[in-house]
């Protein structure tokens, strides 16, 4: 018996089975199809700030009607994270957004066919309740497949996609907001096109998500370990080019000792209940409450103010550009507007409007700026294991301090698009902040914690759209004065994140290399320490 024990093959965890995986193809292919999903959630929401002035002769919008579609998409994100957290922890993460994506798709289609004003709203209301689970589970979907050694940077590189993003919304807005388009012998609204185009990121996604398997870390929470085990054989032959035979690991052992919630456990709406509060409860634990506030607040703030300046960043240029006089301060012109300006931008005799020009040098620029965020977040992927990402993050905020004074005394065009830009370029902090949530909450509450963080900063989001853009035109002095403290504020609160400490390299030369990676947080050393 005891030669038995002795050719049992010895068990891995998950930290050194998936390390033993590779990083190649696999994880390539991976990267782009979470990076797709999240790409989804971005050009959805963002393709409406694109469409506002072009949908106004079909559908004739209030500026308070405006406002309502402006915030909707990000509204259905806030409502719906909580439960796509939920679903992702105990459904599985590959499976919620497969039936995410493919709801969404459908609401942002019809969308494109409103009648009125209020069927968009509440399309594009839905549209955002359902795609709200590409912003968070994906950041899951994409950490679980990796291990220590190259999480952060792909995670990272996730969060690229944002600015992504950013270029291709703006370009298919060039390619088709201008055209005047007739079929069938009617004329369709070019705005249209360009919302049913938008879903095309969405379908790409979604072919990609059924490609990929469940995550193998996911699976070995539920307790499927030879399913795990599978993934895992597969993931090795991609990026090694080896028979999946080979893969050295032909056991795994649960680090945490904690199973995953299933719905399987689910049998009425009590259940349910019990459920999602068993997830939603682990968050606010004492070991957890502190960060996980911090973590909230940080990105309500970060996407209140990218969300607030970027939802008018067009007009503003807009009315900066139009001056005759060339140079000023930015807050003299904005404040130098009659109230009516204001709404007249957006509130025009409808009677008198049949056709309006769309100006492309907007959305030109609006494609510069991703493609320089683009750069920056790669940046960011192949510094952040030496700087660390709270300094990153940090030291983002200093350029933002630096910018937001600036603005009150440059005058030069360009400068003052630079500034607004840097400063409206903290969005770039949120995916850093989520990284670190990421890392952050265990297995079995991570998507859980990953949606819930996401749903405050979208509710932030939903109010800097709201009342940002508001203040600038009235207040615009105040405003930055304020946004200055409030940068200075999160600077000083993300010196409080916490940051995972990468000390496993060293410990694994002293010990052996399950016990160097599960001391710090299970019993399994004492454990075996007490039996020797």
């Amino acid at each position: 018996r005891l030669e038995e024990e002795k050719c049992k093959p010895l068990p891995h965890n998950f930290e050194e089975a998936i390390t033993l995986t590779g990083v190649g193809w696999f994880h390539y292919k991976l990267l782009l199809i979470c990076g797709l999903c999240f790409m989804a959630v971005m050009v959805e929401i963002m393709g409406v700030s694109l469409i506002m002035n072009q949908m106004e002769c079909d559908l004739k919008p209030t500026l308070e009607q405006q406002g309502i579609l402006a915030s909707a998409g990000f509204l259905g994100v806030v409502l719906s994270s909580h439960a796509m957290g939920f679903l992702a922890d105990t459904w599985g993460r590959v499976v919620t957004l497969r039936y995410a994506v493919v709801l969404s798709v459908i609401c942002s289609t019809i969308s494109g066919f409103s009648v009125n004003i209020w069927m968009l709203i509440v399309f594009r209301f839905m549209t955002g309740f359902f795609i709200s689970g590409c912003q968070a589970c994906v950041f899951s979907l994409c950490g679980e497949f990796h291990g220590n050694g190259s999480r952060v940077r792909h995670v990272t590189l996730l969060s690229g996609f944002m600015c992504v993003a950013m270029m291709f919304a703006p370009s298919m807005a060039i390619g088709i907001l201008p055209l005047q388009i007739h079929m069938f012998g009617m004329h369709i609204s070019s705005w249209r096109i360009l919302l049913i185009g938008d879903v095309s990121v969405s379908v790409l996604a979604l072919v990609g998500l059924f490609i990929i398997p469940e995550t193998p870390k996911y699976d070995l929470i539920q307790g499927k370990d030879e399913l795990a085990l599978e993934t895992m054989r597969k993931m090795f032959a991609q990026n090694t080019g080896r028979p999946s035979s080979e893969f050295p690991v032909h056991r795994l052992i649960l680090q945490s000792g904690k199973s995953g919630a299933s719905l399987s456990n689910v049998h009425g709406f009590c259940d349910a209940v019990r459920l999602i509060w068993s997830q939603t409860v682990p968050l606010f634990y004492r070991s957890r409450v502190f960060h996980t506030l911090n973590i909230c607040l940080i990105q309500f703030l970060i996407y209140g103010m990218a969300q607030g300046i970027f939802m008018w960043f067009p007009t503003i240029l807009d009315v900066m550009g139009s001056r005759e006089n060339g140079d000023s301060l930015m807050c003299t012109v904005l404040q130098s507007l009659p109230p009516a300006n204001t709404t007249d931008v957006v509130g025009m005799e409808h009677e008198e409007i049949c056709h309006i020009d769309v100006d492309v040098s907007t959305y030109e620029l609006m494609v510069t700026i991703g493609g320089c965020f683009t750069v920056i977040f790669v940046i960011f992927a192949y510094t952040i294991d030496y700087i660390g990402k709270r300094n990153l993050i940090m030291g983002w905020m200093a350029l933002t301090i630096i910018s937001l004074v600036a603005l009150h005394w440059v005058q030069i065009f360009v400068l003052v698009v630079i500034c607004l830009t840097v400063t409206m370029a903290i969005g770039n902090c949120g995916g850093l902040v989520s990284t670190v949530a990421m890392e952050f909450y265990p297995t079995n509450i991570n998507a859980m914690g990953m949606c819930f963080i996401m749903m405050v900063g979208r509710l932030g989001a939903v109010v800097g759209s709201n009342v940002l853009g508001r203040l600038f035109f009235s207040n615009c002095d105040t405003v930055l004065w304020a946004l200055l403290a409030l940068v200075i504020l999160m600077s000083v609160m993300a010196f409080f994140l916490p940051e995972q400490r990468r000390k496993l390299s060293s410990l694994s030369t002293e010990l052996p290399v399950s016990a160097a990676v599960t001391a710090p947080t299970t019993p399994i050393l004492s454990v075996l320490s007490s039996s020797k």
